[in-house]
């Protein structure tokens, strides 16, 4: 248990000194290793020591720079999910091959 609240305080003091450069891939690894220690904490039904305690306080401190860093790459995943559907709407409109009822013809006198 010790071991794994040391390796997770490490990937989370890693992830926030690195800053905006930080891949999502990398904080996918993160909250999956944070899950591990979530269910581990929960199995022990609270039975922790004093310094365990204080090491998941120090973790939950680095809590709001990981959450800003997330909703960062969120926001950016979003802008690109935004421009690929209003590309895709450009393209559908200057592509549009449908069935036509009628058409003009003009006519010079």
């Amino acid at each position: 248990m010790d071991e794994l609240i040391l390796k997770v305080l490490a990937e989370t003091r890693r992830l926030s000194s690195i800053g905006e450069i930080t891949e999502y891939e990398e904080f996918e690894d993160f909250i999956e290793l944070r899950q591990v220690l979530t269910d581990a904490v929960q199995e022990r039904a609270g039975n922790l020591t004093d310094d365990q305690k204080a090491r998941i306080e120090e973790l939950r401190s680095f809590d709001s720079a990981i959450l800003k860093e997330m909703q960062r790459l969120r926001d950016e995943a979003m802008d690109g999910m935004n421009r690929l559907s209003s590309s895709k709407k450009q393209h559908a409109a200057y592509n549009n091959s449908g069935v036509y009822d009628s058409f003009m013809v003009d006519k010079r006198k």
